[in-house]
């Protein structure tokens, strides 16, 4: 047998990351993130290209393959950068301070992420996916690897001052605001932001806002959380509806089990393939509660059926977890678990698939294809290959009476069609083993032991826990990030300690095993230290010793993970520092009043502490910072709203957009933020007829092709009622607002309007 050594190999070879070991036989001549990099720039006087990604990000498998593996394209970067190359799972404290500066350069982020930098790390110039050659106004990137190096050979005083003046605004923003007047964290605020956060419920299709539809995890615990303790008859139905409709959908495997990271449209019908181990944790938690708060078993048999798919396929001989599975195989989307009726009914019933047999009759394969919607004809089309008709299809639910009417049966056929998918090609398995990841997991396995009674649930959180306090912890009490192969590097970042701290006591409340409750105090104790503010609260993402990032970042959002400050401050509450949770909750009390939507696991701390403690109260500061404009407030006050009553059942609502700023029409552009405006009420009658948005101005920008749907200046929205409310109303808007040349973080916006 013949072997052929590949014709490059780059510095990324001696990595452990396979998203960096993918790179290593480019033509690029990449460095892994740290200081070789660094004085290479340094010395060679040479901008660093960073490029930012993760092993099952399809878009980043594209740039690799229309872009670094182009031996000239090679040769442009190699000539004219340091090129960096980044597992953003492994760096993720490179990964938020670079993103952040391309949310505020352009009008999104995403991977791959594509930064520039000067040799002290400062960045000037970022966006993310780029084509190789321009078109339809869209710039490639080689025409922007040429233009930046001739801008730093022949323009180096205006690359300087966009990289001081974007390295100012990520210092800015890295720090929470101080509150310039006094704040009262109480259980009305924690209300009120609950009910901001799902004002944007789907009633047609359950979950959260339009397409791309994420699970919103975070979210759904809060709203567990807060109906565990203050039933609420609405809430829970909204809770259900979401949960019932990601089990039925496409974005659930519907043979293995595990949940797909996301839903292409509204419907949950087409997924992004790829499946997260967090995403899976998250969701097997939340269906766990759901089960113990309802008693529907269909939760817990979704909830057994993620545990089982992890520890079937996600699980490495030592017990940790594995980080994810691709969402393509041979550079097609899904290509493993799309089928046709034809294939369904052939691998149940007439082929005998290798030895396998057959067991089914024609009555049984049509009876499976009408319960997984395969009579109803393809309902998938590869968005990058094929005519762009549908052809093949995304197994769902489409008639979950006839599925429980016959569950057995079709369970078995379910398991023997998963056997026939396995002998197709696989998507890539990422084995990193990742703290916080894992963490997510133990907690959850832990609370599904308990509460479903499986013993080897637990027994698979007690194995893991283990793993990592063997594996990824030096004898000095140092956590590491991750590791592969039995190779642990990379020190912790907050939420690894937090969440392994919690996941340790989630492990206790289950078994009664004190050990475990020690253990949780001890890396408590070590977090406090490394990452604890201890002149102004909270903690910061990495450590103090760390001195390869120009800004240290004290964040509270989640992402979709919860942060780490959310998750440390209801550690430090469990293991009796309530002083500690209440500081760090009040820290981000003024960033939590302004856009709480968006800080679920911080919100849920804070009512925890609130229900047991009583209210937050925080006064204004004094501060050199207090009269700067985080960039979440200067979106917040980007738009302002006003109401009229035009009629006992019609209220207009008029939008004033600050001048110069323009936000994305309730029909954007594919991919952009939908102006989109919700209404909820106490009044369970109260009906709405209609939301009636004004037409768009379209206009064009240099970063897209197309010319875009706006709103600028002031619109008015109309909303019709079946019938006059009873009760006051309450108007939620989402919008992101943008200039010609960056984008706003999107807010939602809400306000409460009193009946005529």
């Amino acid at each position: 047998m013949t072997t052929h050594s590949p014709k490059h190999t780059n510095r990324l070879s001696r990595e452990q990351s396979p998203y960096l070991l993918q790179h290593a036989h480019n033509p690029v001549d990449w460095y892994p993130w740290g200081s070789e990099a660094f004085e290479a720039a340094r010395a060679q006087n040479k901008p660093i290209f960073l490029s930012v990604g993760y092993s099952t990000c399809y878009w980043c498998h594209v740039m690799e393959r229309q872009c670094f593996e182009v031996e000239e394209i090679a040769a442009e970067m190699n000539k004219r950068f340091i090129n960096i190359k980044v597992d953003r799972e492994e760096r993720p404290d490179v990964d938020s301070l670079y993103m952040t500066a391309v949310q505020v350069l352009t009008k999104h982020g995403g991977w791959p992420m594509s930064v520039w930098l000067t040799p002290d790390l400062r960045p000037f110039y970022g966006g993310t996916y780029f084509p190789p050659k321009s078109t339809g106004g869209r710039p490639g990137f080689v025409d922007i690897l040429q233009g930046l190096d001739d801008a730093w050979q022949n323009r180096r005083d205006e690359i300087e001052r966009s990289a001081t003046q974007l390295a100012n605004v990520l210092q800015q923003v890295a720090r929470p605001p101080v509150a310039e007047r006094p704040i009262t964290i109480d259980e009305s605020v924690i209300d009120r932001i609950v009910a901001n956060s799902i004002a944007n419920y789907d009633p047609q299709n359950g979950g959260f806002g339009g397409a791309p539809k994420f699970p919103q995890e975070t979210l759904l615990e809060l709203l567990l959380d807060d109906l565990s303790h203050r039933p609420d008859a609405t809430r829970l139905a909204i809770v259900n509806h979401t949960l019932d409709a990601m089990a039925l959908g496409g974005i659930r495997d519907q043979l293995g089990g595990g949940f797909h990271r996301y839903s292409t449209d509204a419907e949950w019908l087409v997924p992004h393939f790829e499946i997260m181990l967090y995403d899976n944790a998250m969701l097997a938690q939340i269906y766990v509660e759901a089960f113990r708060q309802t008693e529907n078993q269909r939760y817990a048999k979704v909830a057994r059926e993620v545990f089982d798919f992890i520890l079937r396929e996600m699980t490495s001989r030592d017990g940790a977890f594995y980080t994810a599975l691709d969402a393509e195989v041979d550079a097609q989307e899904g290509l493993s678990y799309l089928w046709t009726e034809d294939e369904v009914r052939r691998s149940l019933t007439d082929e005998p698939n290798k030895g396998m047999g057959a067991p089914f009759w024609q009555p049984d394969a049509h009876l499976f294809a009408k319960v997984y919607g395969l009579d109803q004809g393809p309902n998938f089309a590869d968005p990058h290959h094929g005519n762009g008709r549908p052809d093949k299809s995304i197994l769902f639910m489409a008639d979950r009476e006839l599925y429980e009417q016959n569950a057995e049966l079709i369970d078995r056929m379910r398991v023997y069609l998963l056997g026939i998918r396995a002998q197709r090609k696989q998507p890539l398995l990422d084995t990193k083993i990742i703290t916080s990841w894992n963490a997510l997991m133990i907690r959850a396995l832990a609370k599904g032991g308990q509460v479903l009674q499986e013993e080897r649930y637990l027994e698979a959180a007690r194995k893991a826990a283990n793993f990592l306090l063997t594996n990824h912890r030096t004898p000095a009490g140092v956590l590491l990030r991750t590791s592969r192969d039995g190779n642990a590097k990379y020190d912790g970042f907050l939420d690894d300690y937090a969440g392994l701290a919690q996941a340790l006591l989630a492990l206790r409340e289950a078994d009664g095993r004190e050990g475990w409750k020690d253990a949780a105090a001890a890396i408590a104790t070590d977090m406090l230290q490394r990452f604890g503010d201890d002149e102004n609260g909270a903690f910061f993402f990495f450590a103090s010793d760390a001195t390869d990032l120009i800004v240290r970042q004290k964040i509270a959002s989640d992402s979709p993970m919860p942060s780490g400050n959310g998750v440390a401050a209801t550690v430090m509450q469990d293991l009796g520092h309530e002083d500690i949770a209440c500081r760090t909750i009040a820290t981000f009390a003024p960033q939590m009043e302004q856009v709480g939507e968006g800080m679920s696991s911080l919100v849920l701390a804070a009512a925890k502490y609130v229900r047991q403690f009583g209210p937050i109260e925080v006064g204004a500061a004094e501060s050199a910072t207090a009269g700067m404009t985080p960039i979440t407030t200067t979106a917040n006050t980007a738009v302002t709203l006003t109401t009229e009553w035009a009629s006992a059942n019609q209220l207009e609502v008029r939008v004033t957009i600050l001048g110069g700023l323009h936000i994305n029409a309730h029909e954007p552009l594919k991919g952009l933020v939908a102006t989109q405006l919700s209404v909820s009420s106490e009044d369970a009658d109260l009906q709405v007829a209609g939301i009636d948005y004004p037409p768009a101005t379209t206009e064009r920008f240099e970063f897209s092709p197309d010319p875009m749907p706006v709103y600028s200046g002031q619109i008015t929205i109309g909303i019709r009622f079946t019938a006059p409310p009873m009760l006051p109303v309450r108007i939620s808007l989402q919008y992101q607002a943008c200039d010609e040349n960056a984008c706003l973080p999107p807010v939602t916006k809400s306000m409460t309007v009193d009946v005529t």
